[in-house]
């Protein structure tokens, strides 16, 4: 957990201090989703991947086309798809006109397991309620 009370002793202005919270806010959250699905052995990127894959038509997407609909940029796509590929989470079809293509498919089981840890992920509880939601949902949107 971050010592976010350490916040309030330093002499920064109010906009600095707030970033410094979203930080920590932001830190202690992952780590929470991150100890959520351990039990499952998969990372959040590979729930993210199978999160695209699970609702795109057919459950398959170029690698492109799963990297564009992702929520974060990350470099560790193709690795990680590798190795869900060897997990049996999702299969790899090389385009029958252009070989350079690559087409991710999510299977049965990695379908299901992003069903599991969808269901893990939003036992989360938000300490805010709704009003406070919707405010600070369009504040972050400025970012």
């Amino acid at each position: 957990m971050a010592n976010k009370d350490l916040l309030d002793q330093l002499d920064l202005p109010i906009r600095q201090k707030s970033l410094a919270m979203l930080a920590c806010v932001a830190q202690e959250i992952k780590v929470d989703m991150e100890r959520r699905i351990s039990e499952l052995g998969i990372s959040l990127l590979q729930v993210n991947l199978l999160h695209v894959l699970d609702k795109a038509p057919n459950g398959q997407l170029t690698v492109n086309q799963l990297k564009d609909n992702m929520l974060d940029e990350t470099s560790n796509v193709s690795r990680t798809l590798n190795k869900m590929c060897d997990s049996g989470l999702v299969k790899k079809t090389r385009s029958e006109n252009d070989q350079r293509v690559v087409y991710i498919t999510i299977t049965p089981q990695g379908s299901k397991l992003h069903k599991q840890a969808d269901k893990l992920l939003l036992q989360y509880e938000n300490p805010l309620n709704e009003k406070e939601s919707k405010t600070l949902y369009k504040l972050l949107r400025k970012f």
